[in-house]
């Protein structure tokens, strides 16, 4: 199956959510290097918010919709909690 082309705008947002990322993993990387939280706490707070994610429910008129987005939402916090990880293990 092929992609479909990717256009310069949505080149740019997919570049600009990435730098957000990458910025907020720094931020979690100072902020548990400044507090001394050991690696087992932070696992500990991912797996909570992992949890979070999965019985999370976004309201929405139609239950597919939401479905949909509480799985794009999961999934993108996850890909974010792996950068965090990622930073704090840099």
């Amino acid at each position: 199956m092929r992609q479909k082309p990717i256009d310069a705008a949505a080149v740019k947002l997919e570049t600009r959510l990435l730098a957000i990322e990458y910025f907020i993993a720094e931020a979690f990387k100072m902020i548990y290097m400044l507090s001394g939280a050991s690696q087992k706490l932070i696992e500990q707070s991912h797996d909570r918010f992992r949890e979070h994610l999965r019985t999370m429910r976004i309201p929405a008129d139609d239950p597919a919709i939401a479905d949909l987005a509480a799985g794009e939402l999961e999934q993108a916090c996850i890909r974010l909690l792996a950068k965090i990880q990622n930073a704090r293990n840099d």
